[in-house]
């Protein structure tokens, strides 16, 4: 996986996600496309889960509070300790390595350096509040027929659609 390709340092691994994340999130801006996505769900009952890290339905507009970032979101950080200590926002220290100001960020509880939100190894903590969220979606809305749009979705992201497959032949409507 590129974003845990060997490193020599801590610095470099940080250099180079700045790089990424400042490039594909910090200067997103939303295509023409999830604007008239985000239209099309303007007054409707909706919710997003996402194979994509990039923070971009947010940039877009869409309800923080309904998006479930699946594989996590790259403009958080987390322990790379092992322990779940929690996530917080990455976006000052990808600020200042693309500035060229940049210094490793340390685990406010532990001391330990601090690495993407992401499943790039066995540390990852997936957000438990919005799997919460989307599951008391579902549930409320199990009754009632759902959309479900699985776009950019094939067979090499099993991670995402295989659960979705299930999840619609499980419930017709």
């Amino acid at each position: 996986d590129a974003l845990d390709k060997d490193f020599d340092s801590w610095d470099e691994k940080w250099q180079f996600w700045s790089q990424l994340i400042n490039e594909y999130s910090v200067e997103y801006k939303p295509s023409k496309a999830m604007k008239q996505l985000k239209e099309l769900l303007n007054g409707k009952n909706y919710f997003i889960a996402t194979s994509t890290f990039g923070h971009f339905f947010e940039k877009a507009g869409f309800d923080q509070e309904k998006i479930f970032n699946v594989f996590g979101d790259w403009t958080m950080m987390q322990c790379s300790s092992g322990l779940n200590h929690g996530t917080r926002s990455d976006l000052s220290t990808v600020k200042r390595y693309v500035n060229g100001q940049g210094e490793v960020p340390r685990c406010e509880d532990c001391n330990s350096p601090m690495e993407l939100h992401m499943p790039l190894n066995a540390h990852f903590f997936p957000d438990e509040d919005a799997n919460t969220r989307f599951r008391w979606f579902l549930t409320r809305n199990q009754t009632k027929k759902v959309v479900v749009l699985e776009l950019g979705v094939d067979p090499t992201s099993p991670q995402l659609l295989d659960p979705m497959v299930k999840l619609v032949e499980q419930f017709k409507d």
